[in-house]
């Protein structure tokens, strides 16, 4: 399993995100924890999890065998999901933008628009993928 970026690791951080500003690392740290909570938040709670798994070995006929799946899965609380820190880099990187930008959106000299989306839709499908029907012509 993942661990969430902190700034205990500016090297590793440093290697997914060549461009993270660590010489403050209070506001660095700011940054991370608050895309950390961003991404706890939306992401399922585990009963939502448990209910979703419920909810496939249903439609495989397979309900009786939800705490057999679960045990299978070993799930430890302490673990971290890897789309759940990759969901955090990714919304580090809008966060830093969106401070970066003026009142208009504008980032740097060139005058490139940013518009700054938190928790953006591509972020949010990380967190919580969109599945559709299993089986059939993939």
């Amino acid at each position: 399993m993942a661990a969430w970026y902190t700034t205990a690791d500016q090297s590793r951080i440093l290697a997914a995100w060549p461009d993270a500003d660590v010489s403050n690392e209070e506001v660095l740290g700011f940054v991370l924890d608050t895309a950390r909570l961003q991404v706890v938040h939306f992401a399922p709670t585990p009963t939502e999890a448990q209910a979703a798994i419920a909810a496939t070995l249903l439609q495989f006929g397979l309900h009786d065998r939800l705490e057999e799946v679960l045990d299978l899965l070993d799930l430890d609380p302490e673990d971290v999901p890897f789309n759940l820190v990759y969901a955090q880099l990714q919304q580090v990187k809008n966060l830093w933008a969106a401070g970066r930008a003026s009142q208009d959106g504008e980032i740097g000299s060139e005058g490139f628009m940013f518009i700054p989306r938190p928790l953006d839709k591509t972020i949010r499908t990380i967190i919580r993928p969109i599945t559709g029907e299993v089986g059939g012509g993939f």
